[in-house]
């Protein structure tokens, strides 16, 4: 269904003839517009690729959509999708696309990490910030908007980021903000000693496929299906990097050994499987379509077992002294049956689930870590760690704790 060869992606020589002269209609392949930002997008040879791309390729590709991708300068790209000569633009952070009209944002296809950069030990960036010593972004950057937006004292702003790197070796700025995916490329180019340099997490920004309202008005239910492919597609840029995940596995590590050492957890999650391993599936799949049916009701048997057991306070007590740290905490027994949490489950059973298939069902003291999580209707960015709990090494869990993490706040201590 692509429109042409080379997984769908145009040559660079030919997007001049793919690219209509008049108003595309709906009957047309849709037309949507890029430009070159690695690693995001970017030229390898003759091609475009680069991580958004491939995630934007590859969702269309389930879709069975034919389409169009031409390259354009990000200004030029939302006044052409604003006229109805292209159908969207890609890939955006929800700041820029805020900036047209009546479109909406696609989930994230990647993530920008944005990082500060300074010359200072460890530690000192955030206070840097919050003093009003000067800082700098790339010109036209998101960073340089989202500092401006927060006030910060921006001492001018860089071409590159090689540049902005050597404005602060040079003693202009006290600390750079930018994305993490430049960083390395930008030191190089500027003949920077990378043991110089402190670098520390601040935010990350989903980038994602902003489509015009006319597309998706043509296109009903489009969105929503485009939507529900993208973390198969996009699962390999949604991915925790090492020193993440290690910072984020060690609060989790911490919580769980908080709970566990509460002795009335492993004889209720023993005693919870004794009852939920004797049901039948066809039964607990039953019990867990009531439990999401009537979540909202208070006085529902399932629902207030689950809210009102003794552990959900414990887990809930967890939760408020983490700082804003840790947004949920599920204990499940070894049936996959949640047993406690905090706040309440959106469903009951979890063996269908990941947290269970790479925790529970291999054995003791085994964990999992998910790939990070948008909520669009909160913006924020969450991850669920998850542990096999109790049991003899030789035997099955007694069951496996998640515990949600604001990924974001774990990261950068805030």
């Amino acid at each position: 269904m692509r429109l042409v060869t080379m997984a769908g992606r145009l040559l660079l020589g030919a997007l001049a003839l793919l690219v209509p002269a008049a108003r595309a209609s709906a009957a047309e392949i849709p037309r949507f517009l890029t430009n070159i930002a690695p690693p995001y997008q970017e030229m390898v040879g003759d091609n475009l690729d680069g991580t958004s791309m491939r995630a934007f390729d590859c969702v269309m590709d389930r879709l069975g959509q034919r389409y169009q991708v031409a390259l354009s300068p990000w200004l030029r790209a939302h006044e052409q999708v604003r006229q109805g000569l292209a159908q969207g633009v890609f890939s955006v952070a929800p700041d820029a696309a805020r900036d047209t009209d009546a479109g909406r944002l696609s989930l994230p296809l990647a993530l920008e990490r944005w990082v500060w950069v300074t010359t200072a030990p460890a530690g000192a960036i955030p206070a840097q910030v919050r003093t009003g010593l000067p800082v700098a972004a790339v010109l036209g950057s998101n960073q340089l908007k989202w500092l401006q937006a927060h006030e910060a004292n921006v001492d001018g702003a860089a071409r590159s980021g090689a540049q902005l790197l050597r404005m602060l070796v040079g003693g202009r700025v006290a600390a750079v903000l930018m994305d993490e995916a430049e960083l390395a490329s930008a030191r190089r180019e500027a003949g920077i000693d990378a043991t110089g340099l402190t670098i520390a997490f601040e935010r990350y920004m989903p980038l994602g496929v902003y489509f015009s309202a006319a597309f998706l008005k043509a296109y009903p239910g489009f969105l929503e299906r485009f939507n529900a492919q993208v973390p198969h597609c996009a699962a390999a840029n949604m991915a925790l990097s090492s020193a993440e995940r290690r910072t984020a596995l060690a609060v989790a590590h911490k919580v769980r050994d908080q709970l566990l050492a509460d002795p009335t957890v492993l004889p209720a999650l023993a005693a919870a499987w004794q009852v939920n391993g004797s049901k039948p599936v066809q039964q607990i799949m039953m019990e867990d379509r009531r439990y999401q049916a009537h979540r909202d009701q208070t006085d529902d048997p399932l629902v207030a077992g689950l809210r009102d057991h003794p552990l959900s306070a414990a887990l809930y007590r967890l939760r408020a002294a983490s700082g804003g740290m840790v947004s949920e905490i599920l204990l499940f027994d070894g049936a996959g049956m949640a047993v406690a949490s905090d706040p309440l489950s959106s469903d009951l059973w979890q063996a269908d689930e990941r947290k269970f298939s790479m925790t529970v069902a291999k054995g003791p003291d085994t964990a999992f870590i998910d790939n990070i999580a948008f909520d669009q209707s909160t913006s924020q960015f969450s991850v669920q760690i998850s542990f096999a709990v109790g049991g003899d090494p030789s035997a099955p869990s007694l069951g496996g704790l998640t515990i949600g993490l604001n990924i974001e706040r774990t990261l950068n201590g805030k």
